[in-house]
């Protein structure tokens, strides 16, 4: 078993996040968008997925 500090865990987190954010592009935009057409950016729900990343990191970041 590896012993890693407690602060990892946060650390670690914080790298799946960001992985998972990576993730979120790769998503063809016709698969965001269903019906809508596409000018209306704000229905993109990559965009709103990138939102949460960030202030998931955020508070990760401010309590790490």
């Amino acid at each position: 078993m590896i012993d890693l500090p407690v602060a990892w865990a946060n650390y670690i987190s914080m790298g799946i996040f960001i992985f998972l954010g990576c993730l979120v592009w790769i998503v063809p935009k016709k698969a965001v968008i269903a019906d809508r057409p596409i000018t209306d950016r704000w229905r993109d729900l990559r965009i709103w997925a990138m939102v949460l990343i960030a202030l998931q990191l955020g508070i990760y970041w401010v309590f790490s």
